[in-house]
């Protein structure tokens, strides 16, 4: 395959990949969907992350380690912090925003708890 003829190849399955992705569908489905060979899709999808990869590791012309910056023998200091033993304590006990009992149920929950867990705590309450 000449220079050309691989150029517009690599343009066509980059367009291809890129409509694919954006679908949000599973790349075996659209290509069905769109009459493209799955392995075809497969194997432009390979190649073209691999060229893409020959290409910047070629581009790249920065040496990975510039000798002249880096010292011979680095300096790295280290400084030990102690917490007091109350503050430790009181930093590792858990404090609840809301405590929600029920019976002998009970369920403690923090301001930082998601809007899905919350959901799905109610959703567990509501059953019963």
């Amino acid at each position: 395959m000449d220079k050309i003829t691989h150029k517009v190849r690599c343009e066509q399955w980059t367009k291809i990949i890129k409509e694919c992705l954006a679908s949000g569908m599973n790349k075996t489905a659209w290509c069905r969907e769109h009459g493209i060979s799955d392995k075809s899709f497969f194997y432009w999808q390979r190649r073209l992350r691999e060229e893409a990869y020959i290409s910047t590791v070629e581009s790249s012309s920065l040496p990975a380690v510039n000798a002249v910056s880096v010292p011979a023998e680095p300096s790295v200091d280290f400084v030990e912090l102690r917490l007091s033993e109350q503050s430790a304590v009181s930093s590792a006990a858990f404090r609840p925003d809301v405590i929600i009992r029920k019976d002998s149920f009970s369920l403690e929950i923090s301001n930082t708890a998601s809007a899905e867990l919350l959901s799905r705590i109610g959703g567990l309450l509501h059953a019963e």
